[in-house]
């Protein structure tokens, strides 16, 4: 009959952050694979034997089955004196991306992972190939197709860029709200999508279109507080609608990077004019830091 287990206290002590593989005896597959700390490589079995009638989980059923048969549940230390729990959520990371990549449902005839979702930093640093790496963090834009009159913004934390997010999802977290100048967006045409600099979206836009932010729209609440704080003057705008051009007019510029033309400040702002008023202030810089547009300023 199968019964509690436990780490001595100097063995937690020597383990400290680790990475951990549970094995079904039954048919020797890896059916879990996790990190802790403690006896954390021990709870799985342990909760089972404790709560019989817990959630039926496949993993719970998993551990069931192997103490029906009379066996114990196989536990491995993968790798243990991790520096962190950082450092063990990318070492768990990196061997549930190496399982992913030799079966992608994660049912191999040497494992069948039984986790209900991937290690948190997975789908942001996880397995990807390499034309993923470069989709994803963008070869150099060629600077003659970015058009003269644009307004380009960064995705902010409400609304970051991630792998599979779709156009329509980059428009809605860039549309708004932002505490822009009236009379500049008189003259902008294009709304391009910069996060992490990469050009993930191109959209056409008509002056006429653009609002100041109400109730109802993303962020109101915020900006209420801190208008009571006096923190908050400027109005905010933003669109409703706008034209994807990104694949009709601008598909070559998709997934290519813009990073190496912003500097200093220019790379902490939410947005980046490129329409005249930049071209002057560009030019009436001081010798050492003047610049040329790196847009097109003739292409409209």
């Amino acid at each position: 009959m199968s019964k509690e287990q436990k780490l001595t206290k100097f063995a937690e002590e020597q383990l400290g952050h680790y990475v951990y593989a549970l094995r079904n005896p039954i048919d020797n597959k890896i059916f879990y694979v996790g990190k802790g700390q403690g006896d954390r490589v021990l709870a799985h079995a342990n909760d089972v034997l404790k709560n019989p009638d817990g959630e039926d989980s496949l993993k719970r059923q998993t551990i069931k089955a192997i103490h029906d048969s009379g066996r114990e549940v196989e536990s491995f230390i993968v790798q243990h004196g991790l520096l962190s729990e950082d450092h063990a959520l990318m070492t768990e990371s990196a061997i549930y991306g190496t399982l992913k990549l030799l079966q992608d449902k994660l049912d191999h005839p040497l494992f069948a992972l039984t986790n209900k979702v991937a290690p948190p930093s997975f789908n942001k640093r996880g397995l990807r190939s390499l034309a993923e790496v470069l989709d994803e963090f963008g070869q150099p834009a060629d600077s003659s197709l970015i058009p003269h009159n644009s307004l380009l913004v960064k995705v902010t934390k409400t609304g970051t860029w991630t792998r599979g997010m779709t156009r329509d999802q980059v428009w809605d977290s860039i549309r708004g709200w932002w505490p822009l100048d009236r009379e500049r967006l008189g003259n902008i045409r294009y709304l391009i999508a910069i996060p992490d600099f990469v050009i993930r979206g191109v959209w056409e836009v008509k002056p006429s279109d653009w609002r100041i932010q109400t109730n109802g729209d993303r962020g109101w609440d915020d900006i209420l507080k801190k208008r009571s704080l006096g923190k908050e003057r400027k109005p905010r705008w933003g669109l409703d609608f706008g034209t994807d051009v990104s694949m009709t007019r601008f598909s070559s510029l998709l997934s290519t990077s813009i990073e190496r033309h912003f500097i200093g400040q220019e790379r902490r702002a939410n947005f980046q004019y490129l329409d005249d008023q930049k071209v002057k202030h560009l030019k009436t810089k001081e010798e050492e830091t003047k610049r040329t547009p790196f847009w097109n300023v003739n292409l409209t």
